[in-house]
């Protein structure tokens, strides 16, 4: 019997894409060996970055796969097929968990096996009040909007899914708000949980980078963008991405 056989799967999988996260990625790393909750494994695909995100990251044991050029989706694609663990938790490299995260997401899908994938609130824990507001008052509205709706919307800052499903589903396309689509496709044919409360903790340096004003508009444009799809070649849309110049961001 093949060892890889013979060993334990963990049950988590973090799958983090990087490029050029040097100054951001160890935090997140040491939020991941901090946890309360062992089991699991961190896998990093790498799109080739010029800065030292790859010896940082091997410093915390993480399994790191560099491949030069791969965007955000892909590498995610590439990391899950590469993971070992029953359940993916898909998350962005300025991101930061609570101790007790995993601890949590574990005992959600323990007590509910019909479910296949949980998104959530990620809380700026370094940025003006004035985004943490945007921030609440935009995911109040998104869990209302799906609740009534059913219609399903998440941010790879924060997914789980279980391993099994997210292949079944397709995986992400390249594609802006690719997160987004995938998971409104698994809401379509599997059991999603939204949480009400944040476990993990995304940067504000895009807000103190973009301010209030292009950020704001950024906020709007993906309002439109994700809410509304017969909207995305309005003039208004195009107008509002070209503004908030934040494509590049998403879709790298």
């Amino acid at each position: 019997m093949p060892e890889d056989s013979m060993m334990k799967k963990p049950l988590f999988s973090v799958i983090i894409p990087t490029l050029n996260e040097e100054a951001r990625i160890g935090r997140l790393l040491q939020s991941l060996e901090n946890q309360s909750f062992k089991d699991f494994e961190i896998v990093i695909v790498d799109g080739g970055s010029s800065d030292n995100t790859v010896k940082v990251a091997e410093k915390f044991s993480a399994k790191v796969f560099v491949k030069k050029g791969c965007k955000e989706f892909p590498s995610r694609n590439m990391g899950a097929k590469l993971s070992h663990g029953k359940i993916l938790l898909l998350l962005s490299a300025d991101v930061v968990l609570s101790v007790d995260s995993l601890k949590h997401l574990a005992k959600e899908f323990e007590k509910d096996q019909d479910v296949s994938g949980i998104c959530g609130l990620g809380m700026p824990f370094d940025a003006p009040l004035w985004m943490k507001i945007e921030y609440l008052f935009h995911w109040r509205l998104l869990r209302l909007w799906m609740k009534l709706t059913k219609d399903y919307h998440a941010s790879t800052n924060f997914m789980v899914v279980r391993k099994n499903d997210f292949h079944k589903v397709g995986e992400f396309t390249d594609e802006i708000f690719a997160d987004t689509i995938f998971f409104n496709k698994l809401g379509k044919k599997c059991k999603v949980k939204v949480l009400p409360k944040s476990l993990v903790f995304v940067s504000g340096r895009r807000a103190r980078k973009m301010g209030f004003t292009r950020f704001t508009t950024h906020f709007l444009w993906v309002f439109l963008f994700d809410y509304f799809p017969f909207l995305r070649k309005s003039s208004v849309a195009k107008f509002l991405q070209t503004y908030s110049s934040d494509y590049r961001a998403r879709h790298r």
